[in-house]
């Protein structure tokens, strides 16, 4: 239950984010002086306002980033674990060719990886 609230509430607080939401829009991940840049404009943002909203959304990105990293962490206790426990029924061989399987799988999720 409690791992369920965390995977909600980090969905929650990125889709209310101005920098998730110009990311989905583009495609693609803006810096956030380009997020500042385009709220300045949309909202008609005065010095004072601007330099208040980008130290607000550097604060976000840093919080966001440390929940990202420690929810990295524990997937990938989780994954070692399993591994460990699969290591426990399968064969050598068979380990070797789900192993090959997972890197093929990875690999074509992750495009920097292939490079």
């Amino acid at each position: 239950m409690r791992k369920r609230s965390i995977g909600m509430t980090i969905a929650l607080c990125l889709s209310l984010s101005p920098v998730v939401a110009l990311a989905q829009e583009q495609n693609t991940v803006p810096d956030s002086k380009e997020v500042v840049n385009r709220i300045s404009e949309e909202l008609g943002l005065n010095e004072t306002q601007r330099s208040k909203v980008e130290a607000i959304f550097n604060t976000e990105k840093k919080k966001v980033e440390t929940v990202f990293n420690e929810e990295r962490k524990k997937l990938q206790l989780i994954q070692e674990q399993t591994r460990t426990s699969l290591q426990t029924v399968l064969t050598p061989e068979q380990m070797d060719k789900l192993d090959k399987k997972m890197s093929r799988k990875n690999d074509k999720n992750n495009p920097e990886k292939t490079r």
